[in-house]
C-alpha cells in the first residue's frame, strides 16, 4: 500500500470557524457574562435544570444515531449524519459544509485509536494513528470525552424552563472556553467570541431521551444562525467497522 501524502482538511470535528460579535458596543467576555444577574428572564428553577441537564448526559452516555443541520457564518450551511458509541468507543460521520468560499464534505470513522477520513471527493480512506498525532493538529485530532460537543453544550447552559411534557426552554453560552469549538452539536466547528446568551430548545420522549436540540446564534447585528440536531436509537447496537482497506497518513502528521 502506497503512503498517501496529501493534506486532510476535512473539519469533521474540531475545526475553527468564527462567529464574532460585531455590535457597536465591547461585548462582555464569558466570565462577565456568566457573573451578571439575569434580569431579563426569571431565575432558572434548579430542579428544572437539574433534570434537563440529566437527561442530556444521560443520551450522551449510550450508542445513539444522530443528525445535523444548519447555518454557519459567512454564507454556510452545514448537514450530516453520525454515530457514536462511547462504550465500545466507536464514531462514524459524514459531513458537509456548503455555500460560501470553502465547501467541504467527507466522512470519518473512528475506532478506538484508529481514525479513517475520506473527502466526498476521493475512493479511498486514509488510516490517521491517533496515538501518534501531533497535538496541535485541528483537523485530525479526536476528542473521546466530547466528539460531538453535546457535553461542552451542556455545561454552557445557565438557565432552564420547561414548556411542555416533553419540551425545555432556555439559554446557554455560546462562547467556547480556551477557544473549544461544541457548536454545531454534532459537527462542532464553530468558535464563538463575544456572542450573548443564546436561546435553546431540547425536546425529549417518553423514555427521557433528548430527541432534538435547537439552538440560535446571533454573531453580529441583524443577522442570526439556527442549528438543529436530532437524536435517535438510543442504547441500540451500532454497526461501525473499519474500511476494508485504507491508505496510511504521511509520516509529517505524526510528531517526532
Amino acid at each position: 500500500m502506497n503512503q498517501r501524502i496529501a493534506l486532510l482538511t476535512i473539519a469533521l470535528t474540531g475545526g475553527l470557524l468564527l462567529a464574532a460579535g460585531c455590535g457597536e458596543t465591547e461585548q462582555p467576555t464569558r466570565a462577565e457574562k456568566l457573573a451578571q444577574p439575569a434580569t431579563a428572564a426569571p431565575s432558572p428553577t434548579p430542579d428544572v435544570r437539574a433534570e434537563l441537564v440529566a437527561a442530556l448526559q444521560r443520551s450522551q452516555g449510550v450508542a445513539h444515531r444522530y443528525a445535523v443541520r444548519g447555518g454557519l457564518p459567512e454564507g454556510q450551511s452545514v448537514k450530516g449524519t453520525g454515530a457514536f458509541d462511547p462504550r465500545k468507543r466507536r464514531f462514524q460521520a459524514t459531513i458537509a459544509v456548503t455555500g460560501g468560499k470553502y465547501p467541504s464534505a467527507g466522512s470519518r470513522i473512528v475506532i478506538g485509536t484508529d481514525s479513517y477520513v475520506r473527502p466526498s471527493d476521493e475512493k479511498d480512506w486514509v488510516h490517521v494513528d491517533l496515538k501518534r498525532l501531533k497535538r496541535d493538529d485541528p483537523f485530525l485530532r479526536f476528542d473521546w470525552a466530547d466528539p460531538t460537543g453535546l457535553k461542552a453544550f451542556t455545561s454552557s447552559i445557565t438557565s432552564v424552563d420547561r414548556v411542555g411534557p416533553h419540551t425545555y426552554t432556555g439559554r446557554f453560552d455560546p462562547d467556547g472556553e480556551d477557544a473549544k469549538s461544541f457548536l454545531p452539536v454534532g459537527a462542532p466547528s464553530i468558535v464563538s467570541i463575544g456572542t450573548p446568551l443564546s436561546p435553546f430548545t431540547i425536546t425529549t420522549d417518553d423514555q427521557g431521551w433528548v430527541t432534538s436540540i435547537r439552538v440560535e446564534l446571533t454573531p453580529g447585528k441583524g443577522s442570526k444562525l439556527t442549528m438543529t440536531t436530532t437524536m435517535s436509537d438510543h442504547g441500540k447496537p451500532l454497526k461501525i467497522n473499519a474500511p476494508y482497506d485504507a491508505d496510511e497518513a504521511a509520516d509529517f502528521y505524526y510528531r517526532k
